[in-house]
């Protein structure tokens, strides 16, 4: 994994007019929405074989080691949720951080070649068309969540935790 740097110096003008949290503010709380709904769906999967708070010791990799060794999630599933897990840290621990059109659909290609089953492969289609069909990066990165979301709580299932995925 890539060193996480800043992707350039915080000023006092970032401090003054709220920009912090970053250029894209919907973005990124979309992405760290999906990632705490996908670490609450892996913490109640955990819970089906230790309903304990060990669990809440755990960062988000042993987390997914401990379900894949215990054959709770694949190999690939763990795979993707920890892809998704580093992208995230992107947005959480690199000031500055941008992530572009291309990049989203790469994520998207990499989650679906780790197991993670899009409907439509949205990975793979160009910038151009992802954006007529999905509206842009913020419609792209909710279909990858829903997806990713939507696996995890297969996994929950198949654990004989409850089943959410039906309306």
């Amino acid at each position: 994994m890539a060193k996480l740097k800043p992707a350039r110096l915080v000023d006092l003008d970032d401090i003054i007019s709220n920009q912090i949290i970053g250029d894209d503010p919907e973005l990124i709380a979309l992405v760290m929405r999906i990632h705490l709904a996908l670490e609450a769906l892996l913490i109640e999967t955990i819970h089906t074989i230790d309903p304990g708070d060990r669990v809440y010791g755990l960062n988000f990799p042993q987390k997914t080691e401990l379900l894949a060794s215990t054959g709770l999630i694949t190999a690939g599933a763990k795979q993707a949720f920890d892809a998704f897990n580093a992208f995230r840290n992107h947005f959480a621990h690199v000031f500055g951080h941008k992530v572009t059109l291309p990049e989203l659909l790469s994520l998207a290609r990499s989650l679906e070649q780790h197991g993670i089953d899009f409907s439509d492969s949205v990975g793979h289609y160009s910038p151009e068309i992802a954006s007529e069909y999905y509206g842009g990066s913020e419609g792209v990165l909710a279909e990858i969540g829903w997806c990713l979301l939507f696996d995890a709580a297969e996994y929950l299932r198949e654990a004989g935790g409850r089943e959410i995925t039906t309306a």
